[in-house]
């Protein structure tokens, strides 16, 4: 019993701190706020030098597409009729004018592009590309085989032509042998029937969702800085919602209205949160799933394994790509246990805390393995998630914390894929 109360006393102390930490990311970019929105942060790349002897031998990857437009083009079009009709009641005002036509740009530069794969999405995986062979050059030299599978979604087929462009740009001599094919989806891009009910219309936790959403995000500053009279807002929360949607999908692309400015820090905070309580849920480790999400990454783990041992089997090296979603590379990395992306939690009021979209799957999001061998032939793995080391939940074979026997992991995988994944 006082080891619980302890326990209480320190969650107490911690949660303020951290929740005034993740409000203070928001208010520092804003552009965080749009979740899985979050264009692609990374500017550079980190790992720890290997233990000595070890030489690397392959890399195995799973990245997610780069900066998109829009999915729904049609919360555009509702957000100018909402407009054009408190235009025609005189009941629009000047901030409201002005927004009006920030979204009406916005809905230009989407129209017939909706989940295309903006020009910053190419330059986000060439970039990517480029820093991974000047990390690891000697796995891109000579006439190396680089296998690369995608997704059938065209932005998925782009982002792996703009990554693999690059290579061939730092190596011509490459053999790069590309797959596209409906039978990739089975790992690239699968959901088990309990992820698809879990992320439905009708699963159960909607309820409580909707419910939440309407005492956590407060509309009330921003209808009446747009409308003379605001109570003519039927849905203040809906129409708020579509605003922000399509403020931080702006990001992604070369139209800039700068619409994000019309929401203060304390309302990007809370519209954030609605968004990373729905992926969570989702396609991370609440408990109110049970791991739903997660489990359907299993065929993509097994890909994963299957993978190395013919990579690892002969002393063979390479390298193999995957282009996929983000829901997928979410699942994938809570099923790793990686570190920030596997974290149970049971109360919605701190699924913030817990675990964070913008870190764990912005635009152009990914995960390598990197494999290293040494003379006796043992092999060593190094997983990067966003191009930087990440801890996993086994013990690490060296004195970094970063490098992990293989046999190890390949267990430790190979158990979750029998057992399932158990709560911490």
């Amino acid at each position: 019993m006082k080891k619980i109360f302890v326990s209480l006393l320190i969650a107490c102390a911690v949660w303020p701190v951290a929740a005034a930490y993740v409000s203070g990311e928001i208010a520092a970019d804003p552009c965080r706020s749009g979740g899985i929105y979050y264009a692609y942060p990374v500017e550079g790349d980190e790992a720890p030098a290997p233990p000595e002897g070890y030489e690397p031998v392959a890399i195995s990857h799973y990245g997610r597409h780069g900066s998109r437009w829009a999915i729904k083009e049609w919360k555009y079009d509702r957000v100018l009729d909402l407009f054009s009709k408190a235009r025609s009641q005189g009941n629009l005002t000047a901030e409201g004018e002005r927004v009006a036509a920030m979204v009406r740009v916005l809905a230009d530069d989407i129209r017939g592009n909706a989940g295309a794969l903006t020009p910053l999405g190419e330059i986000q995986h060439k970039a990517i590309a480029r820093r991974m062979v000047s990390r690891w050059p000697s796995l891109f030299a000579d006439s190396a085989t680089v296998r690369v599978f995608s997704s059938v979604e065209p932005r998925c087929i782009v982002s792996m032509a703009a990554f693999c462009e690059q290579l061939k740009e730092k190596n011509p001599r490459l053999r790069i042998l590309r797959k596209v094919a409906p039978g990739n989806m089975d790992f690239i891009a699968y959901s088990t029937d309990r992820a698809l009910a879990a992320g439905s219309d009708t699963a159960v936790w909607r309820d409580h969702f909707n419910a939440w959403r309407d005492t956590v995000v407060k509309p009330s500053r921003l209808m009446s800085r747009l409308f003379k009279d605001p109570s003519q807002v039927k849905a203040p929360v809906f129409l708020m919602t579509l605003l922000h949607d399509i403020a931080v999908a702006e990001q992604n692309t070369e139209a800039k209205a700068g619409m994000l400015d019309i929401f203060t820090p304390e309302e990007l905070t809370a519209l954030w949160k609605a968004l990373n309580y729905e992926m969570y849920v989702k396609h991370g480790r609440a408990t109110v799933t049970a791991d739903a999400g997660p489990l359907s990454a299993a065929t993509l783990v097994r890909h994963f394994i299957d993978d190395a041992d013919r990579r690892l089997a002969d002393g063979d090296s390479g390298v193999t790509l995957r282009f996929g979603h983000d829901t997928n590379l979410i699942r994938l990395l809570a099923f790793m246990g990686v570190e920030g992306c596997d974290v149970v939690e049971s109360d919605p009021d701190r699924y913030h805390l817990a675990w964070q979209d913008y870190k764990v799957s912005p635009m152009g999001a990914n995960l390598q393995l990197v494999f290293f061998r040494n003379k006796e032939g043992k092999v060593l793995c190094l997983a990067r998630h966003n191009e930087r080391p990440v801890h996993l939940p086994i013990a690490a074979a060296d004195a970094t914390g970063y490098y992990y026997d293989w046999q190890t992991l390949r267990s430790f995988l190979t158990a979750r894929l029998e057992n399932g994944l158990l709560p911490d």
